[in-house]
């Protein structure tokens, strides 16, 4: 045997004894997930291969809108069988179907401690446990597992532990004059807070002409003589709540743009498909946010995520016209200035819906929030404004001081000639629609509208603190003077 037969013979041994020691099984190995056995559908064609590779042998391709089971999944490829054979398919291509009945939203209680799992079934992972009657509100059920969102976290109850909550009816009032809230329907109750004129109200009984309502987070009685049947405006109604399923937003991207439904709430998860600029979706998840997923179904059925940025409840025309950034101070845990039962938070937001209606159609919108129980940080509102080609970014709010004599609007910019004239125009209507006395504008180092790119301004609408300011500010007669000041000041410099 020649030298070269022998480095062969030698080498092909060493070979031999390699994959004996170590099969390719092991040697490619992977850590895997097993979890409760879910139904997808293929949203194309799809390849079923041997192993979690592209390039593993091809065992059969798979038609566009099949349903097939997993239990178990290697990264990104899902475990499955079809037409008798079993590899694995890449998960980009399937969607998870959903099945149950959907439902009018109903609020229930917990009649004892209760899991919520990711799916329904007992076998299914415990994400947390809900306390007893606790209050949660669902409209899809599967089988007799309700779909519930608590401490933000969404999956499924049993309905074995849950009573249905009647709703107490109530009557809308508004207010004529300036009314006391008492705690006790008399009075010599005590004081609660003094509620303004033209106010709405919801009466929920009635006892010798005293009602019973709720009013800036106070429930007590006032004397039905100062009020009127009937709301007097809609921007008295009260802003907003938590529960948001439901609620139809638009895709709001530069035009020809597209942004990812994914079949989770994270950036690594896969893409069930690109959606453009105006595409309606349906929120399916309870919790109102701006920043992070928001779970969403498309017209024709797909449920998926979309990061809430690229989201917003007022549909873009199909090319691009200037954004405007309403940040409506505030918001959830921190509700700004309080003074007399009054809380900046809910006035800000009031004006803010007001100025994006007066503005629909005439530009493209979005808010940094559209209810009361949500807080986006100052980061969180700069960088969804940076995240588009926006063209203002207006930051409402409201001022106080321990100087009761303090009063007047004034507003504040950071940098640019644009938002110095932004500033002044809108600075000059809050002084001339509502009459406020004019504080000027000024330089201000705020965080707000220093990390924001687009020409900014924040707005200061009146001090709270200050009893003439105060009516204003609480009246929806002047609200709606603030809120056109503003839409006219953006107007006014585009």
């Amino acid at each position: 045997m020649d030298k070269l037969t022998k480095i062969l013979a030698s080498a092909l041994v060493l070979l031999l004894l390699i994959t004996i020691a170590f099969p390719p099984s092991l040697v490619s190995a992977a850590t895997g997930t097993t979890f409760t056995k879910t139904t997808y559908k293929t949203t194309d064609l799809l390849n079923l291969r041997s192993s979690n590779s592209v390039s593993s042998n091809r065992l059969t391709t798979i038609p566009k809108n099949t349903s097939l089971t997993s239990s178990y999944r290697l990264g990104d490829w899902y475990k499955v069988t079809y037409n008798g054979k079993t590899g694995y398919v890449i998960g980009q291509y399937l969607t998870k179907v959903v099945t149950g009945t959907s439902f009018t939203k109903t609020t229930y209680q917990t009649t004892d401690a209760l899991s919520l799992r990711q799916a329904a079934s007992t076998s299914s992972t415990r994400l947390l446990t809900i306390p007893a009657k606790t209050k949660l509100t669902s409209s899809f059920r599967n089988g007799d597992w309700y779909q519930v969102t608590y401490n933000n976290k969404t999956g499924f109850v049993s309905g074995s532990y849950l009573k249905k909550v009647t709703m107490s009816s109530s009557t809308a009032y508004t207010t004529t004059e300036r009314l006391n809230l008492r705690s006790a329907p008399t009075t010599s109750g005590a004081l609660l807070l003094t509620i303004p004129t033209n106010q709405v109200v919801q009466s929920l009984s009635i006892s010798s002409n005293w009602h019973k309502v709720t009013y800036g987070g106070k429930t007590g009685y006032v004397m039905g003589t100062y009020l009127k049947k009937g709301t007097a405006s809609p921007a008295s109604t009260p802003a907003g709540k938590a529960d948001y399923s439901g609620a139809k937003m638009f895709v709001l991207t530069d035009s020809g743009s597209t942004v990812a439904l994914r079949s989770a709430a994270s950036v690594l998860s896969g893409q069930i498909a690109r959606v453009g600029r105006g595409t309606p979706v349906i929120v399916t998840n309870s919790l109102h946010k701006t920043r992070g997923f928001v779970a969403v179904q498309t017209a024709d059925g797909r449920r998926g995520y979309i990061e809430a940025t690229y989201l917003t409840l007022f549909q873009p025309s199909p090319s691009n016209r200037p954004l405007i950034v309403i940040d409506p101070g505030h918001g959830g845990h921190d509700p700004g200035a309080v003074r007399s039962g009054l809380a900046e938070r809910d006035i800000v937001l009031s004006v803010a819906r007001q100025v994006a209606s007066l503005l629909e159609g005439k530009v493209d919108l979005t808010l940094t929030r559209y209810t009361n129980d949500y807080y986006p940080t100052l980061g969180d509102r700069s960088a969804m404004s940076n995240a588009h080609s926006t063209s203002r970014f207006v930051s409402i709010h409201i001022n106080a001081s321990t100087a009761l004599s303090a009063s007047g609007a004034e507003s504040f910019y950071y940098k640019g000639s644009t938002s110095v004239q932004l500033a002044q125009a809108i600075q000059q209507r809050l002084t001339s629609y509502a009459g406020m006395r004019n504080r000027n504008i000024h330089f201000a180092n705020y965080a707000v509208i220093r990390g924001t790119q687009a020409p900014a301004v924040l707005a200061e609408l009146g001090f709270l603190s200050n009893s003439t300011d105060r009516a204003k500010l609480a009246s929806p007669t002047y609200q709606a003077r603030y809120a056109q000041a503003i839409a006219d000041g953006i107007l006014a410099t585009l």
